[in-house]
């Protein structure tokens, strides 16, 4: 897949200066990866830059990736439930913004 979102674009969201560090790159991959599952319809493979997936994908999944990475950076650390849980926790009171930025649509029981 290529690099639609990449930890400079998350590190220039968060203004942060310098290198980035393996928990920026990890939050980064993380929110990279849960997008990609859920939004199986957008063609990432074309993808040279943002603007080939939707704009609105490419900023939840950047501002996502930030919350990631200032969760993970929390003098408390990481909760480590070992699932998905972590992702969605880090969303906090965002999490209808982002949600909605990705078009991830709640289930519908039929």
């Amino acid at each position: 897949m290529s690099d639609w979102i990449t930890v400079e674009d998350v590190a220039l969201y968060l203004d942060l200066p310098g290198a980035a560090d393996d928990n920026l790159t990890a939050s980064t991959a993380a929110a990279k990866a849960a997008v990609e599952r859920r939004r199986a319809d957008l063609d990432y493979n074309l993808a040279d830059t943002f603007r080939d997936v939707h704009a609105d994908v490419w900023l939840g999944a950047v501002i996502w990736a930030g919350l990631i990475y200032q969760t993970r950076n929390a003098p408390s650390g990481f909760s480590g439930y070992g699932d998905e849980t972590q992702l969605y926790d880090a969303l906090g009171a965002r999490r209808a913004e982002v949600m909605r930025l990705l078009g991830w649509r709640r289930p519908v029981v039929a």
